[in-house]
């Protein structure tokens, strides 16, 4: 699978968010409230030893991740950035094989 989150996406989590180093987080497809009608991504925090053999994990920034085998349809060949402009609110996703 090729995925990719940004240094500067995993640098503002820290800011933002205060993810810390060595900490596990699963990145997976929520679906939209009513008039939003899409999917988004999402993150939540995990303990290292809930990654099945099968997730894909990579490590970017002292940062682990990881996307179940049934979400990676949604996110195999997008990334996520961070626009410093926007603040905490500047996370973006992209992955033109969704288009």
């Amino acid at each position: 699978m090729q995925f990719t989150i940004t240094s500067e996406a995993v640098q503002a989590y820290k800011k933002y968010a205060n993810f810390q180093d060595g900490e596990c987080y699963r990145l997976y497809i929520r679906t939209g409230g009513p008039g939003t009608g899409g999917l988004f991504y999402a993150i939540e925090k995990y303990l290292p030893e809930e990654i099945e053999p099968h997730d894909t994990t990579f490590q970017v920034e002292g940062i682990r991740f990881f996307i179940k085998e049934g979400d990676a349809w949604y996110f195999d060949g997008g990334t996520i950035t961070h626009n410093k402009y926007l603040g905490e609110y500047g996370f973006e996703f992209y992955n033109p094989s969704l288009e």
